[in-house]
């Protein structure tokens, strides 16, 4: 007798990539303030948002984590979903939405380095004492540009790898170990 044949629906991209960026904005918020509360200088990237539009200390940090938030929860993750048949890497393995999100991390390191500049110059919050990164954050020395890019790189590997999880994605897959969960439980 035939066994029946199971359905195992996937959860579209989209709402995934949503959940990831939700996911990685609160990893790389709650890290950017746990450093800045231990008194390291840190690329400060939703203070220098809220400075756009006020120069009120209570103002610039509200208004800058709102923006911080919905860029982080719904503009990137949009975009890592269009972009995510095209970028290189396997669409359905643990390893390509790795190589995704290294990936994206780089572009948005690129992205928000040219950026920074221009948020430190045009921002209301330069006035407050408040002082600007500079390109690539090179203003706070060698640790601005690592900053950057470990922040960027966090974000973007948790938001692709929390999207992947759209194919049932396994850990133990990128180490060979998917037989564990796929199979009767015996090794190949």
């Amino acid at each position: 007798m035939d066994a029946p044949l199971l359905y195992k629906p996937h959860p579209s991209l989209f709402p995934l990539a949503l959940l990831g960026g939700l996911t990685g904005t609160v990893l790389v918020t709650a890290l950017l303030r746990l450093a800045a509360a231990l008194g390291v200088r840190v690329v400060d990237v939703p203070l220098l948002l809220g400075g756009l539009l006020s120069s009120n200390p209570s103002t610039v940090f509200d208004v800058g984590h709102a923006m911080f938030v919905v860029t982080g929860v719904f503009v990137l993750p949009l975009v890592l979903a269009l972009l995510w048949p095209l970028t290189p890497g396997d669409r359905f393995t643990f390893r390509g939405a790795l190589v995704k999100g290294a990936l994206w991390g780089l572009v948005l390191f690129l992205f928000a380095g040219i950026l920074l500049p221009l948020l430190g110059v045009v921002g209301k919050a330069a006035n407050s004492g408040f002082s600007e990164p500079g390109p690539f954050a090179l203003a706070l020395g060698v640790s601005g540009p690592v900053q950057l890019l470990l922040g960027t790189e966090m974000y973007s590997l948790t938001s692709a790898l929390v999207a992947g999880l759209a194919r049932g994605l396994q850990p133990l897959d990128a180490v060979g170990w998917g037989w564990w969960s796929h199979g009767s439980g015996e090794s190949p």
